[in-house]
Order: C-alpha cells, then sequence, then structure tokens
C-alpha cells in the first residue's frame, strides 16, 4: 500500500471513529453540563492545568522519535520504555506531593485530593507509548480507532453515571481516569509491546536532542493555548473560570479532537512524505490539508459563534447563558487554531523541530501577555485577547512554517480565502435574521431556523466560490481520491 493509500485509510477510519465517538459523547456531555454546576467545571480547569501539562510532556518527545526514526531496533525500545518508566513515575509523584501546595496557590482546599487522584492516570500512561507509537508508525489506524471510540465512551457514560448520582465534580476526574484506563489497555491488546526496560541512556544523544526539541514544542503550545484558563482561575475564581472553561471546551471541541487525529496522520505522512517524494510533495500536501480544513472549519466555528446564545440556551439551559458571549468571540479565532495545528506535524515531519518550538515560543510570549491585559475586564476580555492577538501570532507562525518548505505566504493564504469569505456569508445571515424568525433565542424551532439560514448560506457560497475543494472533500470521504 502506498503512502497516500494509508494516509487516506487512517484519516478515513480515524475521522469516523471520532465523529461517532463525538457524537455519542456530546449527547451525554450535553445531560452532564446540565446537572453540574459552573463551579464544578471551574475546579476542574483548575486541576486540569497542571494535569494536562504534564500529560503533554510525559514522554519527552520519544513517541515521536519511535514514530520519525528510519532504523528502530530493539535497544532504542528499551531505553525509552525505560525513559518514560521514570518521567511518568516522577510526574505521579510530583502531584502527589505537590497537591496541598497546588490548591493553596488558587485558594481552593478541594482541589487537593482531585489532583491525588488525577496524579494516578501518569501510572497508566506508562503502558501506552510503545503501542501508540508504533501504530502510528505504520500508519494502522482501523484497531486504534475503536480503542478511540471506546475510551470516549467508557469515559463518557463513567461521568454522566456519577453526575446522575450527584459526584459533582467528582464525576468529571473519574470519567477522566475512565477514559485513560480503556485506552491503555486498548493500545496493549490490539498492538502488544512487550519490552524489558533498559534505564541505560548510553547512545540516546540524538534521539534525545529531537525529542526535547518535541518536547519543547509541545510544552509551548499548551502555555499559550492554556494559560488563559491559568489566569482565569487565580485572578477571577472557580465561578467565573466555570462560564470560560464551558464555553472553551465548546468552541474547541472540534479542534481538540482533529488536533488528535492530525498529531497521529499528518506527523508520519509528512515525514514518509518528505522522505520518499520531496519537498514539492509536502508543499502540495499542506496546502490541500490547508484547503479542506478551511472548508470544514469556517462553516462549523463561525455557525457556532453565530448562533451562541441560542445554542448555548437549548444545549445547557438558561443557568448557562453567561458563557454565550465568550463563545462568541472565541468561535471566530478558532477556525485559525485548527489550521495552524497542522504546521506542527510538518514541521516534525521535514526534521525542523526547532522551528515549531520557535513557533510556539512567539505564541506563549505574545498570548500570555494579552490575556492578563484583557483580565482586567473579566473572562469577557480574556475572551477579546484571542480575538485581538492570535490572528497576529497566526500569520507569524504560517509564515515561518511556509519558509521551512519554500512555499511563498501568499500561496498559503490563497487557500483560504475562498472558504473565509462563505463563513463570513454564513455569519452575516444568521446575524440578519435572529430578529425575525419564530420562536425565541431558547428553543429548537428558533435555532434550527438559524443553522438551517446559515447553512443554505453556506453552501451556495461555497458552491460558486470553492467547487474543487468540495469535489476533494467527496472523493476523500468515499475513497477515491488521491
Amino acid at each position: 500500500m502506498t503512502i497516500r493509500s494509508k494516509v487516506m485509510s487512517a484519516l478515513r477510519w480515524s475521522a469516523a471513529s471520532r465523529l461517532l465517538g463525538q457524537m455519542t459523547s456530546w449527547a451525554i456531555t450535553i445531560f452532564v453540563i446540565r446537572l453540574l454546576s459552573p463551579g464544578d467545571y471551574g475546579l476542574m480547569a483548575m486541576a486540569m492545568v497542571l494535569v494536562s501539562f504534564l500529560v503533554i510532556l510525559n514522554t519527552l518527545g520519544f513517541d515521536a522519535v519511535l514514530v520519525q526514526h528510519k532504523r528502530l531496533d530493539s535497544q532504542t525500545r528499551r531505553q525509552v520504555f525505560g525513559v518514560i518508566i521514570i518521567i511518568n513515575t516522577s510526574f505521579f509523584l510530583l502531584l502527589w506531593n505537590g497537591a496541598s501546595a497546588i490548591a493553596n496557590f488558587y485558594g481552593e482546599a478541594d482541589l487537593e485530593l482531585i489532583l491525588k487522584v488525577l496524579s494516578l492516570q501518569f501510572l497508566l500512561l506508562i503502558f501506552e507509548t510503545l503501542p501508540q507509537s508504533e501504530l502510528e508508525r505504520n500508519i494502522q489506524f482501523a484497531g486504534r480507532s475503536v480503542v478511540d471510540f471506546a475510551s470516549l465512551v467508557a469515559g463518557s457514560l463513567t461521568t454522566l453515571a456519577l453526575a446522575l448520582a450527584g459526584f459533582g465534580v467528582w464525576a468529571l476526574v473519574w470519567g477522566t481516569l475512565a477514559s485513560t484506563a480503556t485506552r491503555t489497555v486498548g493500545l496493549n491488546l490490539i498492538c502488544p509491546c512487550p519490552v524489558i526496560p533498559s534505564f541505560a541512556l548510553r547512545g540516546l544523544g540524538a534521539n534525545l536532542s529531537f525529542g526535547l526539541f518535541v518536547t519543547t514544542d509541545r510544552g509551548l503550545w499548551y502555555l499559550f493555548s492554556e494559560s488563559d484558563k491559568f489566569i482565569g482561575g487565580k485572578l477571577l475564581g472557580n465561578q467565573l473560570l466555570g462560564y470560560y472553561a464551558v464555553a472553551s471546551h465548546l468552541a474547541s471541541l472540534p479542534i481538540t479532537k482533529i488536533t488528535g487525529l492530525l498529531n497521529s496522520v499528518a506527523f508520519p505522512a509528512f515525514s514518509r512524505t518528505h522522505q520518499g517524494e520531496g519537498e514539492e510533495a509536502v508543499r502540495r500536501y499542506l496546502l490541500k490539508a490547508t484547503r479542506l480544513m478551511a472548508v470544514l472549519a469556517f462553516p462549523v466555528f463561525f455557525g457556532m459563534s453565530a448562533t451562541a446564545e441560542p445554542l448555548i440556551g437549548v444545549l445547557f439551559g438558561d443557568k448557562w447563558l453567561p458563557a454565550a458571549p465568550l463563545l462568541q468571540l472565541l468561535g471566530l479565532v478558532m477556525p485559525f487554531r485548527l489550521l495552524s495545528n497542522v504546521f506542527s506535524p510538518l514541521l516534525w515531519g521535514v526534521g525542523a523541530p526547532r522551528t515549531s518550538a520557535m513557533n510556539y515560543a512567539i505564541a506563549a510570549v505574545l498570548m500570555p501577555f494579552a490575556f492578563l491585559f484583557g483580565a482586567q475586564w473579566g473572562v469577557f476580555g480574556i475572551a477579546c485577547a484571542w480575538l485581538v492577538m492570535y490572528p497576529v501570532v497566526f500569520l507569524v507562525t504560517a509564515w515561518r512554517t511556509c519558509q521551512q518548505v519554500h512555499l511563498p505566504l501568499s500561496a498559503y493564504l490563497a487557500a483560504l480565502w475562498r472558504p473565509l469569505f462563505a463563513g463570513i456569508a454564513l455569519y452575516m445571515t444568521v446575524l440578519a435574521l435572529q430578529d425575525g424568525l419564530a420562536g425565541a433565542p431558547g428553543d429548537w424551532l428558533y435555532l434550527g431556523q438559524l443553522v438551517i439560514a446559515g447553512g443554505l448560506a453556506w453552501c451556495l457560497s461555497i458552491v460558486v466560490l470553492d467547487r474543487a475543494s468540495i469535489k476533494e472533500i467527496v472523493q476523500l470521504a468515499s475513497g477515491a481520491g488521491g
């Protein structure tokens, strides 16, 4: 099977499983958000700031080494497994022993036990890296897609059951652990990688250097993308952070799931393409991926932004309406965040992790300053910081990425303008019709009319502006495209 065929197959399997999983997960999540309070979500957001950061760092980038390495011997696997054991055990102990200090920092005593329980997942993650990397290395995603679906459903059902039983924030905590446990067990069932660990680091120098660049890259990405919650939690408290966390979660959910797909499929795909077909093929695939993502991203996120108030009211109830203005702002910037997520897999794939890390360093400097400034106006100001500053970050990092594959920035931006204008047409149509439709903003009839009107506006615009991309998406979905 060719690289192209493997990538298309991987994309279809991953997209299908994630779509099915997300439909199930979100049906459950809607009920859970209705049951829990903003304070519950605020506490969980505070806890996950550090936990998720450590998860990002828990392989020291050696998972990427295992995927990118041209010739992978058993000794390297043993050494990597040894490093993974040391790092995850250290993170478990760090989080367990530091839980009290973190709780004191936020002024929330309940955080201490929450953090200690969440730290247990690092003992599970020890056994995830090798099978996951092996599947990514060989671009084999059928079995992994089933595991992803199972872990998502297991976590969602656990959360729902505990929320119905009145466990509050603990429903979110145990749901997270259930998802991690299911995923770890499932990966080892479909791709067992029995390895005796080696704790000798001799000969790992070059791999460690690459891995540290990848780790720096991931850490800086997390710093810029999650520092809003860190700042909001410290300055605004768990109630306001809860509104912001739910709006951010709803706005970024497609990004979270598609980023996992991009990192797992695009990185090995760009790596193999660069090695086998050269830089011209990498440029071609970058532009194609950008066009197709843009066609899907702008209508989803602009539609979410334009219908923010009725969407929040219908899905989550009136108690969550303070989150609507935040969703409206965040939805406008999310297409660009999604599009930027292809930059790192591309740069890793062509052997330029330093450029990727510097891209995130730029974002990690500019965005937290914007959040600190915006926090003077509460959570609304933090959301505005995304809208004002992130387009600047996007343009700078897009230019730097394009330079690495000798692609003019103008050629990259040319792939965006048609989907962007179709998204603007959708947005303006929905805004223009909001005062003239039957029903009230809190009912399904009103929301349904807005969705239909916006969808028709987008379909008409995209057919006029960009039929070629629609044809590519149909070919990709049917398996006929190359």
